[in-house]
């Protein structure tokens, strides 16, 4: 919840003017929120793959990949709740199911970019300390 406690703010601007047609102009302020979201999934995946590591789990592969891309759950529950609270004068069936087509490519996207980064932080994390072993 920590990566999306960091874009809150900033997902709900960008999903008004994505699907309420309000000008957005804040893109230096998306670069920071993305970069610090980045950072933020890293060192959370980093330090749950260490935690595992230590209870003597070593398949730590898919877990860390599942851990970055879980932001995309907290995501969908806002698109969900964003559906109902501001734009609940969509009208008809075919209106909403663009909006859930097109929301759920995002949070796939979404999904598989930051299981991504979780992953790839993980193994470098993995890769570092196991290299640093001392081999007799």
């Amino acid at each position: 919840i920590l990566p999306f406690g960091t874009m809150f703010i900033e997902l709900y601007f960008a999903m008004t003017s994505l699907w309420l047609g309000y000008f957005y102009y804040l893109f230096g302020f998306v670069f920071l929120i993305g970069l610090l979201t980045i950072i933020i999934n890293c060192e959370i995946s980093v330090l749950c793959t260490y935690v595992q590591l230590c209870a003597e789990d070593y398949l730590w592969w898919w877990q860390s990949f599942y851990r970055g891309g879980s932001v995309a759950f907290y995501v969908t529950m806002y698109a969900v709740g964003f559906l109902g609270s501001s734009l609940h004068n969509l009208n008809g069936f075919l209106s909403v199911l663009t909006y859930l087509g097109y929301m759920s490519i995002m949070i796939l996207g979404l999904f598989t970019a930051m299981g991504t980064v979780g992953f790839v932080s993980s193994f470098i994390f993995v890769y570092k300390i196991f290299a640093a072993v001392k081999q007799d």
